[in-house]
């Protein structure tokens, strides 16, 4: 089976989604072995490392272990969790739709906010200046799995007030306004979440979460958004490669 090299998916997800169509219809089910690394590598024209990627995926999802001795099991046949990874910029719905995973988008707020002192910092915006806050709920399977909560400026984005947000938000600032997302800077807080959050994931006893705190940049430096992630840590895993080992040696 040969995969697409134009498409914009990358050849780790595509034998994901093979797999997960394996899984679907039946080929592969709970207690079967997985085929090898090799074997995949094999069979996609692929060396192991971007198999072991697609493997990892699955991993992290729960829907397979590795077991010394035995090889990798099937142990679900859906996602038991979802991977956030920390290489670009991306939307919800982007990450998902990768994944072959159709998201619920649900617009609970949208209004024109007094900044405090730390949005309008990070925005960059005039002591009269105003924001726009919209929070949202984002669901898989109809559970609520990630609420965001963005700001944006009010004087160069007040159009999106007459605008369904249903698609990606991303999308809408690239296509509609000419916005470049360039670069972001991310900051992680374990959090319990609190009532208003709590309600929206329709929980009753504090879990742990995940909040992220990012604001985005084009390549002028000029921030565009400012948006708290709240991730359900039972839902979620974080994902980020990082480079070599560099060890130096101070003069003795």
């Amino acid at each position: 089976m040969a995969l697409d090299p134009t498409s914009k998916i990358p050849k780790y997800l595509q034998i994901r989604q093979w797999m997960l169509g394996m899984i679907g219809r039946g080929k592969i089910k709970i207690g079967d072995k997985i085929p090898t690394e090799e074997e995949l590598a094999k069979k996609f024209s692929v060396n192991r490392m971007t198999v072991r990627q697609a493997l990892d995926e699955l991993v992290l999802e729960k829907m397979i272990v590795r077991k010394r001795g035995e090889g990798t099991i099937l142990v679900s046949t859906k996602p038991q969790g979802y991977v956030y990874g920390l290489e670009n910029i991306s939307s919800f719905n982007d990450d998902m739709e990768l994944h072959g995973i159709v998201p619920i988008h649900e617009m609970l707020r949208m209004e024109v906010v007094e900044p405090d002192a730390r949005i309008a910092h990070l925005l960059e915006l005039g002591p009269k200046q105003k924001a726009i806050l919209t929070v949202s709920v984002k669901k898989v399977e109809n559970e609520p799995v990630l609420i965001e909560k963005s700001y944006i400026s009010h004087d160069e984005f007040e159009k999106i007030l007459d605008m369904q947000l249903t698609d990606s938000f991303y999308h809408l600032l690239v296509e509609e306004f000419g916005v470049e997302l360039h670069h972001s800077t991310q900051i992680f807080h374990a959090v319990l979440p609190a009532q208003p959050e709590m309600d929206i994931f329709e929980i009753t006893e504090p879990e742990p979460c995940m909040m992220l705190e990012s604001t985005i940049y084009d390549s002028d430096e000029i921030p565009i958004e400012v948006l708290y992630s709240y991730y359900r840590g039972s839902r979620y895993r974080f994902k980020a490669n990082s480079g070599e080992y560099f060890f130096s040696k101070k003069n003795k």
